[in-house]
């Protein structure tokens, strides 16, 4: 919102059509401006705090989701772990093994050396779905089955694994006459795991909610007869994923919070309590979020995404809907389902997720 828009200049003056609020048979002309407040309001913003309130009203919506909360606690623990880690092995190098500050500075850096080493993984060059052998026949893939490229599976692995690496490093803290590099090498597996548990939440928030191919004006297979009464009305040119971006905010802006409380707190819980029981209290929490990250990440309930006239229906049958004679509409349909059902997890089911906007056009949830 305070960097100027990233659209081209002959594309920030776009006329765009949309329905009058009063005669929905009424179109107007307007120039489409700025981006955050056209996603939630039909006006684009005549000032710039008009475009910075939308902006928070996007994110308050986003942290309203309860599989959206659970996300934003884990991705702002983990930030809170990483500085804590940092700031307890500078004090462990520097109280009981003696070293300068130099050297003290030298092996911080095994944290972001970690999480640069995770970067390939991150792009999941490594983990490509190409790289596995594609099934012979169709029946095959209704066939359950688990692989590595699976991102749940991934998931897992490294969310579950950055705690018990938490716990290592709380292990290996107690000085001498235990070696000092396990505690740094400890830490910069902290560092590795923690790049690639933040890279999967990035790539879940994204896959969740991004909805820019939902709105009208961006997809034109989308018929405006399908659209939302609230979407039909907007006027939308996006060059940016707001809902991503409001999203990110919460959970960056909960992240500094956090990681700036265990600055503060470092200090004083290393004082009294000790450098291992801060550590283990910090990983023992993390365990705990990660846990509850991975049963929002479940997909355990069949929800229909498909209407039930669509997709071969015979004219005249119970499920034949006579809307389906209207020539503008169409229903929406991503990819090449092999049903009208899709089993969704708890962050799917957020009232501002892609699915659920997906239902909404295809006239399964009300507005």
């Amino acid at each position: 919102m305070i960097a100027p828009e990233t659209r081209q200049s002959e594309h920030r003056k776009f006329f765009h059509q949309f329905f009058e609020t009063q005669d929905t048979k009424r179109v107007k002309r307007r120039i489409a401006r700025a981006e955050v407040k056209l996603h939630i309001s039909n006006d684009g913003p005549k000032w710039w705090y008009e475009e910075v309130w939308a902006g928070l009203v996007l994110t308050k919506r986003m942290v309203c989701q309860s599989g959206f909360l659970v996300l934003m606690l884990y991705l702002g623990w983990i930030q809170a772990q990483l500085t804590l880690v940092i700031l307890l092995l500078g004090a462990l190098l520097s109280r009981n093994y003696s070293w300068p500050s130099h050297w003290v500075g030298i092996a911080a850096l095994s944290v972001p050396v970690g999480a640069a080493l995770a970067m390939p993984l991150a792009k999941a060059s490594t983990f490509s779905r190409s790289r596995v052998t594609p099934v012979r026949t169709d029946s095959m893939t209704m066939q359950r089955r688990v692989v590595w490229t699976s991102h749940l599976l991934r998931r897992t692995i490294f969310t579950l694994l950055l705690p018990f690496a938490g716990l290592a490093f709380c292990l290996s803290s107690s000085g001498p006459p235990l070696h000092w590099s396990a505690a740094v090498v400890f830490a910069g597996m902290v560092g590795f795991l923690a790049d690639l548990g933040t890279a999967e939440c990035v790539g879940l928030i994204m896959e969740t909610f991004d909805t820019c191919d939902l709105q009208p004006g961006v997809n034109t297979l989308h018929r405006v007869q399908s659209m939302s009464a609230i979407a039909k009305k907007r006027r939308t040119n996006y060059s940016c994923f707001p809902r991503v971006c409001a999203g990110w905010f919460a959970a960056q802006s909960l992240g500094f919070f956090l990681a700036a409380g265990a600055t503060v707190a470092a200090g004083r819980i290393t004082d009294n309590y000790g450098a291992q029981t801060a550590t283990s209290v910090v990983a023992a929490i993390l365990l705990g979020v990660t846990v509850m990250l991975l049963v929002v990440s479940w997909r355990w309930k069949d929800v229909q995404v498909i209407p039930n006239f669509t997709m071969g229906t015979r004219r005249g049958s119970k499920d034949w809907d006579p809307s389906r004679d209207d020539p503008e509409w169409k229903a929406v349909i991503i990819g090449k389902p092999s049903g009208k059902m899709r089993r969704m997890n708890l962050l799917e089911m957020g009232s501002w997720s892609r699915w659920t906007e997906i239902r909404k056009l295809n006239k399964l949830i009300k507005d």
